[in-house]
């Protein structure tokens, strides 16, 4: 019988990681909430409001980087979430078991304090883009609401479209630390790959029923657990896993591996 291997414990380098992401206030614009008349990023309420069974219990889910949720824990700054869970999924590929991880919080208004927010809502809306070797390559939108915007023909709800001069030095120092630590870089480009099999599976969906609503034909595949061609995925997930082995070695660790 396959045993799982499992390291919980965050080596100090990846803590000073996050401290000093945690540090840099990447403000793109001052008040920007303001801009989009709902502070949208801190809740989606306009596109939750479109879904019939989902989402009816208002809430934000967090996605975290690997070892993000424990260094939360030990600086003591959980509580700022209210009533949340730490939601754990794993994902087999190959020999090895992904560990995802997020902050589900039920808090009303924004979901965490702006001084201690984590990495994900620093960066919002912007997804940096990386090489295999960590050099910041580009930037694409972050979420799975920015793509439904697209296929719906929508103006984007958020209204940030650029880095300002002023803040791109922090933008920089958030990207470069992210960019030092292979697990980082690995699950950033594992979402970026879910998100887009997510978005051509909707896009496919879309051309079935062009007349369809497509936050409902969203809302029909995750009930129906079919936002994912796992056997599209799976293969190219593997291929990433592979390319991170060969190119940083013992560097390169997955917190769980089958043995």
């Amino acid at each position: 019988m396959a045993q799982a291997m499992f390291n919980m414990t965050i080596n100090t380098a990846i803590m000073e990681r996050f401290d000093r992401i945690y540090a840099t206030d990447l403000v793109y614009v001052s008040n920007c909430w303001k801009l989009c008349g709902d502070a949208h990023c801190c809740s989606f309420a306009r596109y939750k409001a479109r879904f019939k069974l989902i989402a009816r219990t208002p809430f934000q889910e967090l996605p975290l980087l690997p070892g993000e949720y424990e260094y939360l824990e030990a600086k003591g700054w959980l509580q700022q979430f209210g009533d949340h869970d730490h939601k754990v999924s794993e994902y087999t590929v190959d020999d090895h078991v992904l560990k995802i991880e997020s902050i589900i919080s039920r808090r009303p208004g924004c979901a965490c304090d702006h001084d201690t927010r984590p990495v994900i809502c620093r960066l919002y809306p912007l997804l940096p883009v990386f090489a295999l070797d960590g050099a910041l390559t580009g930037v694409e939108s972050i979420g799975i609401y920015e793509e439904l915007e697209k296929l719906a023909g929508l103006a984007p709800a958020c209204q940030l479209t650029d880095i300002p001069f002023s803040e791109l030095p922090k933008f920089l120092t958030i990207t470069s630390e992210i960019a030092k630590e292979p697990l980082f870089l690995f699950y950033l480009e594992a979402y970026r790959l879910t998100k887009q099999q997510v978005r051509a599976t909707l896009s496919a969906a879309q051309q079935q029923a062009p007349n369809g609503d497509v936050f409902a034909l969203f809302e029909k595949l995750l009930i129906r657990k079919k936002t994912l061609e796992h056997d599209k995925l799976k293969p190219a997930l593997s291929m990433l896993i592979q390319q991170f082995q060969h190119h940083y070695g013992p560097r390169f660790t997955l917190y769980r591996e089958i043995t």
